[in-house]
């Protein structure tokens, strides 16, 4: 009984003296202790920690904050396995000094896999400190490691069997940053094309903060190595730098401080500056700038937040999905700060929830910019379909003042030529009215003749032949009368000194009617008189008597060339208005229009000139300030002469 007790105690200290107890059922262990102290001088060996005593421990994974000393690590292994091959990993690649120590044989030996260390130079080349380890079934090893870093002592140690380490389809860390990498990768071309495009800064910007964190993503995964760079110790922070950098002009110019709050873009400004200043010196390693950097960039933040819900206040739709974005980025990146400086613990979460928090920041940064190229471009269209349509109006009133003007010119030239004619024919009817008065005068004086003689008896006529004669006589001598008073009145029709006449509109029509009764008689056409108006009117009554005797002869030649039966004139005068109806059938409706245009006749070329109802209404509107209307009754036209 006392023996079994004694086993039982012995295996029981065996194993509580083992961090780490390898077991057949398990292919990677991630939770178990670490001793650790830190060498406060920075000058102790390998050959001084067996008489260290290693009093604190820590989880495998850990945080231990910022500091400038190197610490010292110790895992104690036990193997109860078959497996004799294992791989010890840590997860951080940034740490520049990193070598484990292997008692072989009463020697320690060396493995160097720190930042500051090649790969090439390394046993395992991963750009994450791997080392094999032998270890024989049921035996304890104790592994020491020596480590520092100027970016933060936290990782995460994991063993691993040699198969499941080197398993093909084993999805690391790495392989995540690849993916990662190739998401910002894409949204850079993205950005460059909207660049080309739009030619803004913000684009710029937008490609320089995702590029440099593409760079600060290889810094922390240490996937730069493989590329062949050495490694740099402070490329981290310097990076970091860099990323704010491009922030702060990226977030300058899509809130738009300049134009919303001066002094804030020139705040803004001012970090951009800083922060360059800061990755020189954190570049060259200049003490305490990391620490002092990291304060600055919770200033920065702070400033940003402030100005986001500040322009949120303008209600600009684009910066409140800003600030959704920074209000889901920045706490992540938070966290992983507050990680780094051991305020809270290191887990998988506070570690790497800054990964998913950028990517959706960033990606939701990109959407926000492919929204405002989309508004560019329809703004663009809608702008050029408003430039079309001006161009179009402006276009299409270009062409009705073209077409204006040329109605105008066309008008002008005709009335020139109008003038023109009405000259020509002013000085044919002087010369005809110089030839005709003669012989006129001469028909007077043979017609005067015959009626003195006829008078004192000279002739010998019966009566009934003498009153014949006498009252054709009476009529010639109105025919030549009205003829010479018409050729009179076509010679003054353009001359401005012409007198008016005080008249009533009934002589007016019973003088036109005097002129032409006879030759409607004839061709059997019936006028009807209502004489319904007193009033007295000055005008310039040949020129009147011409327009109505105008008006009737055009009625009576539609009578003759329509062989209208019963064909009836009615004048009609009311107040200061002739009328003279017909029931000719009426005008077309298709040229009634055009009736009183110069040269616009329905008669053929022999019967017509086209200027009779021309010269009428000129007479009318021009020379006595009134109007001449022209209207279809039920069976005939209707010409109305309005005086004032």
């Amino acid at each position: 009984m006392f023996i079994r007790i004694f086993l039982l105690v012995f295996l029981c200290l065996q194993y509580a003296s083992a961090n780490l107890i390898i077991t057949d059922s398990i292919d990677k262990y991630t939770d178990f202790s670490i001793s650790y102290f830190f060498d406060e001088t920075n000058t102790l060996n390998i050959e001084d920690m067996p008489t260290k005593n290693f009093t604190q421990k820590i989880q495998s994974q850990f945080t231990l904050g910022y500091a400038e000393k190197d610490v010292w690590f110790k895992i104690e292994i036990k193997n109860r396995s078959r497996t004799n091959d294992f791989v010890l990993y840590f997860t951080e690649p940034f740490w520049d000094k990193f070598d484990l120590y292997e008692k072989v044989k009463d020697t320690y030996v060396k493995q160097e896999a720190g930042l500051l260390t090649a790969l090439n130079k390394r046993k395992i080349e991963d750009a994450s400190p791997s080392f094999p380890l032998s270890i024989n079934k049921g035996e304890t090893k104790t592994l020491y490691i020596n480590g520092h870093s100027v970016n933060g002592y936290l990782g995460a140690f994991e063993l691993y069997t040699s198969k499941e380490f080197f398993r093909p389809s084993r999805i690391t860390l790495n392989t995540f940053y690849l993916f990662y990498s190739g998401v910002f990768f894409i949204i850079i071309l993205l950005n460059f094309f909207l660049l080309v495009e739009m030619r803004e800064r913000i684009y710029a910007y937008y490609i320089g903060y995702v590029g440099a964190y593409i760079v600060f993503i290889s810094m922390f995964s240490g996937s730069y190595l493989h590329l062949g760079f050495s490694g740099w110790n402070h490329g981290l922070h310097t990076t970091g730098a860099v990323v704010l950098m491009f922030m702060s002009l990226f977030s300058n110019s899509f809130l738009e401080l300049d134009k919303h709050f001066p002094k804030a873009d020139r705040v803004f400004r001012l970090f951009t500056f800083i922060f360059i200043i800061f990755a020189l010196l954190m570049g060259f390693n200049i003490p305490y700038f990391t620490l002092i950097f990291n304060i600055f960039s919770c200033i920065f933040v702070m400033s940003l937040f402030l100005m986001a819900i500040k322009t949120c206040q303008l209600n600009k739709i684009t910066t409140q999905y800003y600030l959704y974005a920074l209000i889901i980025y920045m706490p992540t990146m938070g966290i992983m700060v507050l990680t780094f400086n051991s305020f809270v613990i290191n887990n998988d979460i506070t570690r790497y929830s800054f990964l998913a928090g950028s990517l959706i920041e960033i990606i939701f940064f990109s959407l926000i910019l492919v929204s405002k190229f989309h508004i560019a471009k329809y703004d663009k269209i809608r702008l050029q379909k408003e430039l079309l349509a001006i161009k179009q109006k402006n276009e299409d009133y270009l062409e009705q003042e073209i077409e204006k003007q040329r109605n105008e010119l066309k008008k002008q030239n005709q009335q020139l030529l109008i003038q023109s004619r009405m000259a020509q024919m002013g000085e044919m009817i002087s010369m005809i009215a110089h030839q005709w008065r003669q012989p006129l005068n001469n028909i007077s004086l043979i017609v005067m003749d015959i009626q003195m003689k006829i008078n004192f008896e000279q002739l010998k006529l019966e009566a009934d032949t003498k009153t014949y004669i006498l009252n054709h006589i009476n009529d010639v001598n109105m025919y030549t009368q009205n003829l010479s008073t018409t050729i009179d009145d076509f010679r003054n029709f353009y001359k401005p000194n012409k007198k008016s006449d005080t008249i009533k509109l009934e002589e007016i029509c019973t003088k036109s009617l005097a002129i032409v009764k006879s030759s409607l008689i004839n061709n059997n056409v019936n006028v009807i008189e209502e004489y319904n108006s007193d009033e007295t009117l000055e005008v310039y009554t040949n020129e009147m008597i011409q327009v109505v005797l105008n008006i009737l002869k055009n009625a009576e030649d539609n009578f003759l060339e329509k062989d209208i039966k019963e064909a009836y004139i009615k004048i009609t005068t009311n107040d200061k208005v002739i009328s003279i109806c017909d029931n000719g059938g009426g005008i077309s409706d298709d040229i009634i229009d055009k009736i009183f245009d110069p040269y616009f006749s329905t008669k053929d070329e022999k019967n017509g000139t086209g200027l009779g109802l021309y010269m009428s209404k000129r007479i009318v509107e021009e020379h006595h300030k009134a109007k001449l209307k022209v209207e279809n009754t039920d069976d005939g036209v209707c010409f109305k002469i309005e005086l004032a």
